[in-house]
């Protein structure tokens, strides 16, 4: 029988993606003011183009700010998509379940003195309760630490593809840590 589990969790906006919404609404009014008047009394056609080109840019800045990731655990195997303004999709990790070195809750100050190679969070946050990480090699991206908020039913679905050894560190490890719950549209299904 197979298993599919799927969890979708939004990023949080930081300082910078709220820098980059004011930014660019202060920029796109600063436009408005000094250069719309200028054109209308000379060019109206090319204002009113001007008018639209910005409101249209201005959308389109402020909802790419709006992240999502998506997992998605297929018979022990997982993989993490980035969703951005709910019309493009990412696949930033994908891994074999059998390639997972370790799976255990995210702890920032143990792994802030380990080297990657590459470093994905793939969570709301890197400061949320519940956190979860994995570690892998990749000939494509080197010794990977992905940081992720995961429910516990993806994360018994993920349990079922880690090599023995591993598994049995992972099963006490979550009996021990029940990960906090979030908002997130999700679907199960046992195909």
């Amino acid at each position: 029988m197979d298993t599919f589990v799927e969890q979708i969790v939004a990023k949080k906006k930081g300082g910078k993606e709220w820098a980059i919404i004011c930014g660019s609404l202060i920029l796109c009014l600063l436009i408005l003011v000094f250069l719309a008047p200028i054109l209308f009394a000379f060019l109206s056609i090319l204002a009113a183009a001007l008018i639209v080109a910005l409101g249209y840019g201005e959308w389109w800045l402020i909802t790419n700010q709006s992240v999502e990731y998506e997992y998605s655990v297929t018979n022990g195997d997982i993989d993490i998509d980035q969703i951005t303004a709910r019309r493009k999709r990412k696949r930033i990790v994908s891994v074999v379940g059998n390639k997972l070195e370790v799976l255990e809750p995210y702890n920032a100050a143990a792994y802030a003195s380990r080297p990657f190679d590459r470093k994905v969070v793939a969570a709301p946050s890197e400061a949320e309760e519940g956190l979860w990480c994995f570690t892998y090699r990749s000939k494509k991206s080197g010794h990977t630490l992905v940081v992720f908020q995961p429910e516990k039913r993806v994360l018994d679905a993920l349990v079922i593809g880690l090599p023995a050894l591993v598994q049995r560190e992972t099963k006490k490890k979550i009996a021990g840590a029940v990960p906090a719950k979030s908002e997130t549209r999700d679907e199960t299904d046992e195909i």
